[in-house]
Formats: structure tokens, sequence, C-alpha cells
């Protein structure tokens, strides 16, 4: 492991109230979502040849501002992400993310793959690839039985307009579904500021319809 002190990162407070304490290499993120629930991610980057991150989520509901004030009680899931430099075969972006959640008690390691193509005018669009592979912690057949695992791959087309609007089609696959499930989503971005609506429609694999319209606020630090 390496010898650097663990940054010591905090957040306070409501919006615009988040601060960090730690050297260059600390990241994070702080996400108040419309409803008054607050999402953080802290983490550090390794020195490492690819860019590498180690880090964990925490999460609070609306009636807590802060979500590391009942961090005893509540279990954060940690992660690691890796980037791949100079990725082949044109592509732009070629990541590789593993997650541990223990409140869910499941792991998670997919990768992620893009490419963006300007066509003009200020347009551009990106193909998008993921294929991930989840696996349960627990173990509910008893001891010796292998644990449940599922498989998902999904890809979508979106393109970037001059006006600060990502529209985006694409469709999933899942071992446990058996069954494409396409979507669609329109995000725009409000003024030269973090805010943004998202509006998006997808299908369920039992057939049914969702539809649904976010507002979201993100800072980093």
């Amino acid at each position: 492991m390496l010898n650097e002190p663990t940054p010591d990162v905090r957040v306070r407070g409501a919006l615009g109230g988040s601060r960090a304490q730690s050297g260059p290499d600390a990241i994070g993120s702080r996400n108040e979502r419309a409803d008054g629930s607050v999402s953080v991610s802290a983490g550090q980057r390794l020195p490492t040849d690819w860019e590498t991150k180690v880090g964990v989520d925490v999460a609070a509901p609306a009636q807590t501002p802060d979500p590391f004030a009942n961090r005893a009680q509540d279990r954060g899931s940690g992660w690691a992400n890796v980037a791949v430099p100079a990725a082949p075969l044109g592509l732009d972006k070629a990541t590789i993310d593993a997650r541990v959640d223990p409140n869910a008690d499941q792991g998670r390691l997919s990768t992620a793959l893009s490419r963006s193509v300007p066509i003009g005018g200020g347009m551009s669009v990106t193909l998008q690839n993921g294929y991930a592979v989840t696996q349960s912690l627990a173990n509910p057949n008893g001891v010796g039985a292998p644990s449940p695992r599922a498989f998902t791959g999904d890809g979508a087309v979106r393109l970037e307009l001059p006006t600060a609007t990502a529209l985006s089609a694409g469709a999933k696959l899942s071992s446990s579904d058996e069954r494409l499930l396409p979507s669609v989503s329109a995000e725009q971005k409000l003024f030269d500021s973090p805010l943004s609506v998202t509006g998006s429609i997808s299908q369920r694999p039992t057939g049914e319809t969702d539809r649904s319209i976010m507002a979201g606020f993100k800072k980093s630090w």
C-alpha cells in the first residue's frame, strides 16, 4: 500500500458550504438532488502510469444534509477507477471500474468505451459501449454453493448540441432479463451553471414504460 497519508475530506452545511482539506491528489464531488438528498464521493489519485483513483461514496436522505454525520451507522461503497491512456481502435475513452457495496452485498466490475466525432456547427456524436459483471457477496444457498452472478451490456449514441443540450438513444441487455431494453433521454444544462434537467423514457423487462424528469446540481472540488 501507499505510504502517503489518507486525505481528510469533510463536507458541511447546505449548498455552497462544501470544502475539502488535503493535498492536490485528493478528489471529490457533492451532488444535491431536487428532493433534498445528498451524495458525496471522496477519494485520491494514485501515483501510477495510468490515471488511477480510489475512494468511497456516501449518501444521505433529505433529512440529513451531511452524508458523513452518521457514517458509523451507514457503510459507504468503496470504488476504484482506472483510465487507460491512448486507448486502442481510435477510442477516446477506455475505463475499468470496480465497486464493492456492503449495503447491497454485491461487488461489480465494469468497463466503458467511447468515441466522440465532431460533425460541425459545434455539434458532436459520441458512441458509447459498456460491459459489466455483478457478483453477490452474500451466499444465500449455503456454504460451498456458487453466488449469483449477472452480466450486462449496453450501447448508446449521444448527440451534443451547441445549446448545452444532449440527446441520447441506447439499449441494454442483461443475462437476467434476456431481452433488449431501449431508452431515450434528453439533458439540458441551465444557463452557465452546474444545474441540469434530464428527461428519459425507458422500457422495463416486463414491457412497461418508465418516464421520468429529474433536476440535479453537481459541484466538484
